[in-house]
């Protein structure tokens, strides 16, 4: 489960301390200087006797003294407030406009992104967690997808392949669950693109939905219930990748992205992060 169980059988990692609520100083202040009473000209109607009886001099001087440091307070939390850095606590998620006009409007289905009627398919394996393969990644599947994939020519399959010892990775968990919806791969994308970001907030449940999140039409709700559902060992999340990880084996596929590209004139296997141009060649071979 996403919450306790989950996250224990992958990865041990501690939760991140999030930025507490900023208060709001403006009604503090209101309250303080009798702001919030909602009176109407100079009518005390209503109001206590005690209240509307004017205060005595030496009273005065200490409410004008209450509301000097009230003002003082709030002026340093203002400032404190705008010139406050960004610390680990906060993830900042880049690419999402890339990533929607990349995949956004084609067929994505489970692992699937494009035409199931596309004459070629490219199977990608790679790691979310491997430094070379996002490089890989960026440099080849958006203008591949742009070029190949949203002309009908080719469909992409996402094999999630772990290059370390542990096949069960946790990021995979999270893209697994965003390709239930129909957003793996804008999921993967972002994954790759923010890999700094990760390796500065660390990789655990709370960094996995700020990407779910980043996704405009991604139901996060239901992608954390299928998590909680699917995400243990036993799971379904983790026997697809286990899948994924004894298939990756039979085909030899080595470290870095590999693509297995497939159509009527054959199959081409890619090892060792292939650049477009190889990718292209072997569509064009196979076609």
């Amino acid at each position: 489960m996403i919450g306790h169980g989950w996250t224990s059988q992958v990865v041990d990692n501690a939760l991140p301390a999030y930025l507490p609520g900023v208060p709001d100083v403006s009604t503090g202040f209101a309250a303080i200087c009798g702001l919030g009473a909602g009176r109407r000209g100079r009518d005390n109607a209503g109001v206590p006797e005690a209240a509307a009886t004017p205060l005595p001099r030496r009273g005065r001087l200490w409410v004008i003294l209450a509301l000097a440091l009230a003002l003082g307070a709030l002026g340093y939390a203002l400032v404190d407030i705008a010139t406050k850095k960004a610390g680990r606590e906060v993830v900042r998620i880049e690419g999402i406009e890339t990533a929607q006009s990349t995949f956004g409007g084609i067929p994505q289905e489970g692992d699937r992104l494009g035409s199931s009627d596309a004459p070629v398919s490219i199977q990608v394996f790679t790691d979310l967690q491997c430094g070379n393969c996002s490089a890989e990644f960026l440099a080849t599947i958006p203008p591949l997808v742009e070029r190949q994939v949203r002309p009908g020519d080719a469909k992409l399959l996402m094999r999630h392949y772990s290059v370390a010892q542990n096949p069960l990775e946790l990021g995979f968990f999270g893209a697994e669950a965003a390709a239930q919806q129909g957003y793996g791969w804008q999921y993967t994308y972002l994954f790759f693109r923010n890999q700094d970001e990760a390796k500065r907030f660390g990789i655990d449940n709370e960094f996995l939905e700020s990407l779910a999140g980043s996704i405009g039409e991604l139901d996060v709700p239901e992608w954390r219930k299928y998590l909680d559902g699917e995400g243990g060992s036993s799971g379904a999340i983790a026997k697809r990748l286990e899948g994924y990880e004894e298939l990756g084996t039979q085909l030899g596929i080595r470290t870095n992205l590999a693509a297995i590209v497939s159509g009527p004139g054959g199959t081409r296997t890619l090892q060792d992060g292939p650049s477009l141009a190889r990718i292209e060649a072997a569509i064009e071979a196979v076609r």
